[in-house]
């Protein structure tokens, strides 16, 4: 929070032990080839590759900065993202949006089981609930039936089924809303709804906008 009670900002949250365990897998990936005697047979491809693959995210989780910051005077919201620093912004005017919206989405996690003596390696998938926080333009948001096809999910096969109909639906929409410059703004994705609802009861009394609450529902 700003001490000028005209700005209001969001500042990304960033898991340093996650980007410090995958910083460190990616620098030993590209080093250890090098340094360490018995890796000098593994392919250059999988050393970059890995290196790659684990050094960028751990970077990001480290040192990324990703802000949303509201100048009420200006009557600009400013998204700005970088390392440390801001090296990328976008902004809008405060004007183009009506409503803020939480909305909810359900999310899949895929884990590995580890293997016993009397099991093999099984995939195991975990699927939870986010819930996204956006500034849309509409005063009604077309969320709300894209949520419902959640909420109806029935058993375990249905459940999936309503999952990837609501991730292609909620693609069409944003594509839709781009397309006619209406594009939503998404403020961050709490893993509570408590937590996003502090934060959408903020953004909606700062800027006096509506405010539906979309996950809320069970």
């Amino acid at each position: 929070m700003s001490a000028d009670p005209d700005i209001l900002e969001f500042k990304n949250e960033r898991k340093p032990l996650v980007g410090l365990l995958l910083s460190a897998m990616g620098l030993a990936a590209l080093i250890l080839p090098r340094v360490v005697s018995g890796f000098e047979d593994m392919p250059l491809w999988v050393q970059l590759l890995t290196g790659v693959v684990c050094l960028v995210p751990g970077l990001w989780m480290l040192f990324g900065l990703s802000v949303n910051r509201f100048d009420r005077r200006r009557g600009t919201v400013t998204s700005a993202w970088g390392l440390l620093v801001p090296f990328k912004s976008n902004e809008r005017p405060t004007s183009d949006f009506r409503t803020v919206v939480i909305c909810k989405e359900k999310e899949t996690e895929s884990r590995k089981q580890r293997a016993t003596s009397n099991t093999t390696v099984q995939n195991q998938t975990r699927t939870y609930f986010v819930y996204p926080v956006k500034l849309i333009c509409e005063d009604e948001p077309p969320e709300t039936e894209l949520v419902e096809l959640l909420d109806d999910s029935g058993g375990v096969i249905d459940g999936l089924k309503n999952l990837r109909e609501f991730g292609g639906k909620m693609a069409e929409l944003e594509q839709e809303r781009k397309a006619s410059g209406r594009a939503s703004l998404t403020l961050g994705k709490p893993s509570s709804h408590a937590r996003a609802l502090e934060m959408a009861q903020k953004v909606a009394d700062f800027l006096d906008l509506r405010l539906c609450d979309l996950g809320a529902r069970t």
